[in-house]
């Protein structure tokens, strides 16, 4: 849950949501009204002015990505290359480096372990690659991205925030980023997924909260009846 939340720079104005276990949750709107800066303040990668995160009941603070991970909210950012992945490392570097405390020996990490758990990411994933030890940036789009949500699996996150989680990526591997974004709510966690296609979103989202200037305009049941059309009146227009 958020509650009030502004950011720094102005560019977010008191926006309140919930978001349920087993939800994904939507956020649109024309770029640049707010949607990245806020899911960057839950994350902890964006300064705040004012407002509270509640995550399983408890209000946690969150002032860096270290402490929004600890309490249980993972990010994979839109921006992959930069964000997401450290390009000049191993495939396998980039699949454990998010649960490597969970392989260490006391001040080592247990090499056998790391490897055994790479190779069932990349088989669990599908993700296609020329070996584990070749650096990340030799693989294609999609599959660098299943690399990026790969190595959050084992966070124990409650809550997943995606940032447009399939530009730039062909069709078939869209489809199997919906399908572990599909096995993760129905294992109980949340989801919160920006996107720019309104097709992705009416497919993929339980409801969808519309940005306009840093402003939460609406949260829209994703119904039969929610069109494209409706979710850029709010976009545009604002409340109708």
């Amino acid at each position: 849950e958020v509650k009030d939340l502004a950011d720094a720079d102005h560019k977010l104005n008191q926006v309140s949501f919930q978001v349920h276990k087993g939800e994904i949750l939507g956020v649109a709107g024309l770029q640049g009204h707010g949607q990245t800066e806020l899911l960057n303040a839950v994350s902890g990668l964006y300064p705040l002015s004012g407002g509270s995160i509640i995550v399983n009941g408890k209000q946690v603070g969150i002032k860096n990505a270290g402490q929004a991970i600890a309490n249980g909210i993972a990010l994979v950012p839109s921006d992959r290359k930069n964000q997401g992945l450290m390009l000049e490392l191993s495939n396998r570097h980039n699949l454990a480096i998010s649960s490597m405390k969970k392989r260490m020996k006391g001040c080592f990490i247990d090499k056998k372990a790391e490897q055994a758990f790479s190779e069932s990411m990349a088989s669990k994933l599908s993700i296609k690659m020329g070996g584990l030890d070749l650096p990340v940036s030799s693989l294609s789009g999609g599959n660098q991205q299943k690399v990026v949500i790969a190595k959050w699996l084992y966070s124990n996150a409650d809550v997943y925030i995606f940032d447009e989680p399939t530009r730039g990526i062909d069709v078939g591997a869209r489809d199997e980023i919906y399908n572990i974004m599909y096995d993760l709510v129905n294992q109980g966690a949340s989801i919160i997924m920006i996107s720019s296609d309104l097709v992705e979103v009416l497919k993929m989202c339980d409801r969808v909260a519309v940005m306009r200037e840093g402003v939460l305009e609406a949260i829209l049941d994703n119904s039969p009846d929610l069109t494209q059309e409706t979710i850029l009146k709010y976009a545009m227009q604002g409340g109708i």
